[in-house]
């Protein structure tokens, strides 16, 4: 009952915020024992050079002083940031911020946030300008999402990489439903969606069979909306022991021997499979007839021998980015 009623207060609070001052971001920051790094994260988004935003806090039951340190924050930047309790323990950051999409979609636009990263100062602008021109081009009725590169850096701040995307072997502008059904390439503490989007994200269906709130989000972007990338980092992503999903060099010898692993890539492709059934299931109603064909197709291919699964790969393009992924989908999966 008290978890309950701490909710309804924050949330009638949250309302307030966003009816006085017509804030059109709500930036939703899920947190879980991060005490080390919490105040420098809420700190760079307090020192953006945006400033129609709230942060909402929201805290997984840490057994550490972040909940202490969220209270500080939510008291001393009460105009800024509010402390959310679900009065929930969710165990992954997926259902964690899902759970808060649901809550709190009724804003404009929606960002996520880690606990452990530093987002540059204009990250909130930039992503927000190319948002405003797809809404332009598209209507603000039609679900949109925007992603950016990131800067890898240490637990220090040193950096690592210049861009994620290109350490990782990655391309960002690989948004294609087609591509998106075999791998994400949407990091979600880069993202912004729009009203529409998160609307539609807010549909009941098997969090469990779902890999990534941000994989989801942008395959409803591609499949119903629009999604896009902004070929430039607007977050410094820190790479720590404790990241529970982090960068990885696509060119050193351990991640290519990794990828190569027969029980790693089978199962990784599985779970993929898994995921295209969950999200076809969920939206089959309002998904473009066009893309129904290709989404079941890959929803099924762990019901197919492993020859017509190649050729369905080739057929479809269901490619992997980087010859060694593509040799581990054809030898292994």
């Amino acid at each position: 009952l008290v978890g309950s009623e701490m909710c309804i207060r924050d949330r009638s609070r949250e309302k307030s915020i966003n009816k006085n001052h017509n804030v059109d971001v709500c930036i939703l920051l899920a947190t879980y024992n991060g005490e080390k790094y919490i105040g420098e994260m809420i700190d760079s988004i307090l020192n953006q050079d945006y400033e129609n935003f709230v942060i909402v806090l929201s805290d997984d039951a840490s057994s550490d002083s972040t909940p202490e340190i969220l209270e500080e924050y939510a008291q001393r930047y009460s105009q800024k940031v509010n402390l959310y309790h679900s009065g929930m323990h969710f165990g992954c950051a997926q259902k964690h911020f899902m759970h808060l999409l649901r809550q709190f979609s009724d804003y404009s636009h929606i960002m996520f946030c880690d606990q452990d990263d530093i987002w540059h100062k204009d990250k909130i602008s930039k992503t927000m300008k190319k948002m405003v021109e797809l809404e332009k081009d598209h209507d603000i009725s039609v679900p949109i999402l925007v992603h950016t590169d990131l800067r890898v850096v240490d637990s220090n701040l040193n950096e690592i990489a210049p861009s994620f995307c290109k350490y990782s072997n990655l391309n960002g502008n690989r948004l294609a439903v087609n591509q998106l059904l075999v791998q994400n390439v949407v990091t979600g503490c880069t993202v912004m969606i729009n009203n529409s989007l998160a609307k539609l994200g807010c549909r009941s269906f098997d969090e469990d069979q779902m890999l990534m709130h941000d994989w989801w989000l942008a395959l409803l972007a591609a499949t119903c909306g629009v999604a896009a990338f902004l070929d430039e980092p607007t977050i410094d992503y820190r790479q720590h022991a404790n990241n529970s999903v982090g960068a990885k060099n696509a060119k050193s010898l351990r991640y290519i021997v990794n990828k190569l692993k027969t029980a790693q890539v089978a199962n990784s492709l599985q779970d993929t499979f898994k995921n295209a059934q969950t999200f076809l299931k969920c939206y089959h109603d309002i998904i473009p007839q066009k893309y129904i064909y290709e989404i079941n197709a890959y929803a099924n291919m762990e019901n197919k021998n492993a020859l017509i699964r190649k050729f369905d790969y080739i057929r479809y393009g269901f490619w992997k980015k980087g010859l060694i992924r593509e040799i581990g989908q054809i030898l292994l999966g």
